[in-house]
């Protein structure tokens, strides 16, 4: 199943570098540590004073997760949102709060890739900013150079409509600057047991239907990777969202407006 839905979603990187001069999107720094397995706690003590930093610097939002059960479960994925690449002319200058931070967390992690993404709001469905991230499948898919196009088109139009009817949340960017290029998705699940399911795909167009629209692929997909992944809610922070009880607290704490003078 998992491999039927790493074929679910996808950036063209050519089409996104050409859209850029109209309507740029915005890019994510997305950082895959591995981390010494003596030293994990080390880490994520580390990780959760970085956020608190980060968030008292204003970022938006930054994502801590880890592999869960399969694979290298010392493999951590950090994604923050990337407001410039201007502010990158000034690195180095960290304060010695943070300088102190990132320090220790060279001194656990083995090994460091790190990435710049392109990200593709018209294709995404994300996951809504007043529901947390549980788990997550992330998938690296490789295509043939100069078929970026043929790519997006089988997903667009064949795949990803899916995807969305199942209510299925996912983000999606291409892998443009920090190793080949490439494309990353990232599909949120409530829990392991919704793996149990199968693939939107193929619950919606059955087996052999499905298995017609990954043919379709074939010659253009070169490589897929996937990860199941788990949130650290206590490493991470989320966009701060008004709740309607606080909107409606502070339109009630806002001085009643006089009204406007009779004109007559």
């Amino acid at each position: 199943m998992i491999r039927t839905v790493a074929v679910a979603a996808l950036v063209c990187l050519a089409a996104g570098l050409a859209l850029a001069q109209d309507d740029p999107p915005p890019w994510l720094e997305m950082t895959v540590v591995q981390v010494d397995p003596a030293r994990v706690d080390e880490f994520l003590a580390a990780q959760r004073e970085l956020s608190a930093l980060e968030q008292e610097g204003g970022t938006a939002w930054r994502s801590v997760s880890r592999t869960a059960i399969f694979g290298d479960t010392y493999r951590f994925i950090i994604t923050t949102p990337l407001q410039s690449f201007a502010r990158l002319d000034r690195a180095g200058n960290d304060d010695a709060a943070r300088a102190a931070i990132i320090s220790r967390i060279r001194n656990v992690i083995t090994s460091r890739q790190s990435y710049a993404v392109r990200t593709t709001p018209s294709l995404d469905n994300p996951l809504p900013d007043d529901e947390v991230p549980a788990l997550m499948i992330v998938q690296i898919v490789s295509v043939v150079p100069g078929r970026e196009q043929d790519y997006l088109r089988v997903m667009a139009t064949d795949v990803l409509p899916h995807f969305d009817e199942a209510e299925m949340h996912h983000t999606n960017g291409a892998l443009t600057f920090g190793g080949a290029g490439g494309y990353v998705h990232v599909f949120h699940i409530e829990n392991f047991a919704e793996l149990d399911q199968g693939s939107p795909l193929a619950r919606t167009l059955g087996a052999e239907a499905a298995q017609a629209v990954t043919a379709k692929l074939s010659g253009v997909v070169t490589r897929s990777e996937q990860w199941l992944v788990r949130y650290l809610p206590d490493e991470s922070f989320r966009p701060e969202v008004e709740t309607e009880a606080e909107a409606e607290a502070e339109a009630e704490s806002q001085p009643e407006q006089p009204a406007p003078p009779d004109s007559a």
